[in-house]
């Protein structure tokens, strides 16, 4: 019997290549991962996650300057009337966010607690309640039409929570009499801070309003 070599040859040949996209395909689909395919996976899990907490809604906290009692029976009893024409604030009290001076020549306003109100209609409320108590009536120029009135301008240079554990209120109050005369009266109050936190700093805002009024 004649063996042919040429048929050897190309037998040969055709298992040579079988076995070679055997391996390819091996090589391609690994059945361990790679140091690159694991740091890949790793990366996506963990952009997911912040992903997730970056779009977690974000809880707030709304805080008023005034107290919510009704003083209409005291501020009925008052027996004198001041029309507060403005109130003028410094820039960082325009924000909704509460502010806190963390250094000498730093504020820091907060994203998370809130302003219910903006501060000067807050402060309105609160200087109107504290001056109910003293027999004085505190009215905006549309509630008041007659000339026969004390004016008040107020400008406040400070009203803050500071890194030194006190509240700050500072500025002056401009008073036009009924017969033109005109005052300026400057001051200065602070109060300690009872605790850490935003809650404290405005009980401790409440009280400079009292001393104020």
């Amino acid at each position: 019997m004649s063996i042919d070599s040429n048929a050897i040859a190309k037998h040969s040949k055709t298992r040579m290549e079988g076995i070679n996209r055997m391996i390819q395909q091996f090589n391609v689909f690994p059945s361990q991962p790679t140091g690159k395919a694991l740091f890949i996976g790793v990366f996506a899990l963990f952009t997911c996650v912040l992903s997730a907490c970056s779009s977690a809604p974000r809880s707030l906290t709304y805080y008023l300057l005034h107290t919510t009692g009704d003083s209409a029976y005291t501020v009925n009893k008052a027996s004198t009337a001041v029309v507060i024409d403005k109130i003028t604030l410094p820039e960082y009290l325009k924000h909704r966010g509460l502010v806190y001076q963390t250094s000498d020549t730093n504020l820091h306003i907060s994203t998370s607690h809130l302003w219910a109100e903006p501060v000067d209609e807050g402060l309105t409320k609160a200087l109107t309640s504290a001056l109910a108590s003293k027999q004085v009536s505190l009215l905006r120029p549309d509630h008041y039409a007659s000339e026969e009135a004390i004016h008040m301008a107020l400008h406040l240079n400070d009203f803050v929570s500071t890194y030194e554990g006190e509240v700050i209120l500072s500025g002056q109050y401009v008073i036009t009499h009924v017969e033109g005369q005109t005052q300026s009266y400057p001051f200065l109050f602070k109060t300690p801070l009872e605790d850490d936190g935003f809650s404290p700093s405005i009980k401790a805002m409440r009280n400079t309003i009292q001393q104020l009024a």
